[in-house]
Order: C-alpha cells, then structure tokens, then sequence
C-alpha cells in the first residue's frame, strides 16, 4: 500500500493554530458540516495544492535497514517541493463606527502580521515542515446579508511544503546469467 505523502490533518490543524491565536476568534473550515459559530468568526478553506514545484521528483534516497521483514530491508523515498494556498476569511457583524479595530480587517490585518514573527514560525510552522510562501493582500469583502451589513475581510496565503512518498524494496541476492552465443551459463551473487 502506497503511504500518504503528506499528513494533510497535520497541515491543516498547523494552519488552523495560527490563525486561530493571531486573531482569537473561533475559526472554522468552510467545507466542514457544522452549524455557522456566532459573530466574530473566521473561515478556513485550502483552495489549491498540492501545487508541484517541479515535474519531476527528486528520487533516489535510501535507507537499508536490516531488522525489517525480509523484501522490505531498503527504503526508498521520493519528494517534491509543493505549494498549497489557503483562503482566510474574518466576519464581524453590525460596525460600530465608533470602533473601527473592530472589523474584519482588523483580524485579517493581525493574522496576516502574525505569519512574520519568529514565534509563530516556530511554533506552528517548521516543527511540521511548512513555510510561508505568499501571504496576499487583504481584501475587503463586506456584504449586506438579510437586511444586516456583514464585515468581511478574505486574504490568501501560499504555505509551501513537501510531499514524500516512501516504498521498501529488498535486493536481489543472485542472478543466473545465460547465453549460448557467448557461451555463459552462470550464476552470480
């Protein structure tokens, strides 16, 4: 059986960390089937990637180890640089004007300066492989909704990775060679 090349669960639980301590507000995966949280909240969802960075992957790493099952005594794996980009998005229902820190943009604008500390790179991102790519612009996307005007900010950020895929093969111990115009009926090995 082939093994995941990445641990998408651990992905996504490192991104959902950041944001969810950048900004403090309970934030929610779009496509999860779960009842919309009360206002403020935020909303995740990974809308590309795995995005390659190259056709090719790099191959060629091994590692033999002798205690495993026999025809499973060398692993090999292969692995590529990839992207995946990330949809974020802040809600804040009935502006108060008299608050203007209190908007959508606000909470976008602390995620999004949250990506650039040494702090939360370390603590959410390297231990698992992730680095920030592109973090983009911090877009208004305000609406009216059911006669209520909705705050609503939305930023993509690319978090580049990679995937690894591993398989374990043995070696072959002999091999009989045969050729009756060269004259060899031999085993080697």
């Amino acid at each position: 059986m082939l093994s995941e090349p990445i641990d998408m669960e651990r992905f996504q639980n490192a991104v959902h960390a950041w944001f969810t301590k950048a900004t403090d507000l309970e934030t929610v995966w779009r496509d999860q089937g779960a009842p919309q949280p009360p206002y403020p909240f935020a909303s995740l969802k990974i809308i590309s990637g795995p995005d390659l960075a190259s056709p090719l992957w790099e191959q060629g790493r091994w590692n033999y180890d002798a205690h495993r099952a026999v025809g499973k005594q060398i692993e090999l794996e292969n692995g590529v640089p990839c992207s995946f980009s990330v949809s974020c998005q802040a809600y804040v229902d009935q502006i108060d004007a008299r608050n203007p820190g209190r908007d959508a943009r606000s909470y976008m604008t602390k995620a999004q300066a949250a990506l650039q500390l040494e702090t939360y790179q370390v603590e959410f991102f390297r231990p698992f492989n992730i680095a920030l790519w592109l973090s983009g612009p911090v877009q208004d996307i305000s609406a009216l909704i059911d006669d209520d005007f909705v705050s609503r900010s939305n930023m993509d950020v690319t978090f580049g990775t990679t995937l690894n895929v591993k398989e374990y093969i043995t070696w072959i111990e002999k091999v009989e060679g045969k050729s009756v115009s060269l004259g060899i009926d031999q085993l080697f090995g």
